[in-house]
């Protein structure tokens, strides 16, 4: 990682625009890469997209039920 920023997560809902509630589930789920330091979480400061891009569903290239 070359940016070493860590943002709290209300830090990182007002950069991001997505909601802290969102934010704080992802991390009790474990979904989203964070540091616990004592009873804070800190969250680098491209979570949000790297969550974004190990979730995206790709459309399929053709019609895989043969309808057609």
């Amino acid at each position: 990682m070359d940016d070493c920023s860590l943002l709290t997560p209300r830090q990182l809902a007002a950069e991001t625009g997505w909601p802290e509630k969102r934010i704080r589930k992802l991390i009790s789920t474990r979904s989203i890469r964070f540091l616990k330091n004592g009873a804070n979480f800190l969250l680098p400061h491209n979570a949000i997209q790297e969550y974004i891009a190990r979730n995206m569903v790709e459309p399929s290239q053709g019609n895989e039920t043969g309808d057609e």
